[in-house]
């Protein structure tokens, strides 16, 4: 026994009173690969669906991609300087560790980004009505200026050129900024989530409970920006040291918010490994709507006079009634096709146990 435990090897990352850098590698590297994996099986089972993938898979894919390289660099961060105390890091480890930094604050710009358009595309690919469409283009607009503006603000936030070294004689109030853009993220986030859309009420209630699970992203980012105080009015001043929760935040708050984009797609994984063969009917008609595969069935111009919308609406209320019919009926084709295959899995069992 004793001898096995000498050939224990020591911890790869160990944690010791001065160097909890191991933390944010441990915690980026969990959900770097929750990410790649959650994203993944987006793809997978957006393709075997419906032959196709949409512009907002495209984009969700692009932000996983990205947050590859970004986590990579709040490692590196991590191994030279978060985590530690800054009188403990020579010049050459806190360069590194300041340059990774930046670099990864800025590839977190683009990951948000992405995965906020990638849901306004979700929303557009339902089709809604005009005033809906014109209300997810000006977000996709709103999107795109908080991008680029919040890239240009952190890539330029100390002084040149060396805008990787945040001592507070070379950069402008960063608390400020970081507070102001993540509070530009929350808001975006909020208006992302309040879009209706046009399908009957009882699919869009299923679809708002997934897209409101991107309310955790904004928790996320609350708890972010308390934990930056500490960064700049610590006493004294030990930027690498307090950098350890504020670095945690960042990649939860990034990996949240490319989960919660995938989150409808994988509703339909998810039911079939609960369900079985149940969930090839329900989860495949849930998929089709939240793609916007079947928005064309169920949407109408939004421009018609009242009259024509009347008429068109007692159609479709008539086409809805007939749809839940067929769906109904497909459950219970489901329901006995399942019966039947646990009463032959009995029979089976008890053949070859000996009893018939």
């Amino acid at each position: 026994m004793q001898s096995s435990i000498d050939l224990l090897l020591p911890p790869l990352f160990p944690v010791t009173d001065d160097d909890h850098g191991a933390w944010v590698i441990t915690v980026s590297t969990i959900l770097l690969f929750i990410t790649v994996l959650a994203t993944t099986v987006t793809l997978i089972s957006r393709i075997r669906v419906l032959r196709k993938i949409s512009w907002s898979d495209c984009i969700v894919l692009f932000s996983c991609i990205l947050f590859i390289p970004q986590s990579v660099c709040i490692n590196i961060a991590s191994s030279h300087g978060i985590g530690k105390h800054r009188n403990a890091l020579n010049d050459t480890s806190f360069e590194i560790y300041s340059k990774a930094l930046y670099a990864s604050q800025l590839l977190a710009i683009l990951v948000l980004g992405c995965s906020k358009a990638a849901v306004v595309l979700l929303v557009l690919s339902l089709q809604p009505f005009e005033r809906i469409t014109i209300a997810c283009k000006v977000a996709l607009c709103l999107i795109g200026t908080w991008s680029l503006t919040a890239f240009i603000a952190l890539s330029t936030q100390c002084n040149q050129p060396r805008p990787w070294d945040f001592r507070p004689d070379r950069c402008i109030n960063q608390e400020a900024l970081y507070i102001t853009l993540g509070g530009i993220h929350m808001i975006l986030d909020l208006v992302s989530l309040l879009h209706q859309v046009q399908i009957i009420q009882w699919k869009r209630h299923q679809i708002s409970a997934l897209f409101a699970m991107r309310i955790l992203v904004l928790a996320l980012t609350i708890a972010g920006l308390r934990s930056v105080r500490p960064l700049f009015h610590s006493i004294p001043l030990d930027q690498p040291w307090n950098a350890l929760m504020p670095a945690i935040w960042l990649q939860l708050i990034l990996s949240s918010s490319i989960i919660c984009t995938c989150i409808p797609t994988l509703k339909r994984v998810l039911v079939d490994l609960q369900t079985g063969m149940m969930a090839g009917t329900i989860s495949v008609f849930l998929e089709q709507s939240v793609s916007g595969h079947n928005s064309q069935e169920n949407s109408s111009p939004s421009k018609e006079k009242d009259s024509v919308g009347q008429k068109s609406g007692s159609g479709l209320a008539s086409q809805y009634r007939v749809r839940r019919d067929s769906l109904d009926a497909e459950l219970m084709g489901s329901y006995s096709t399942m019966r039947d295959t646990v009463i032959e899995r009995d029979i089976y069992l008890g053949v070859r146990n000996g009893h018939p």
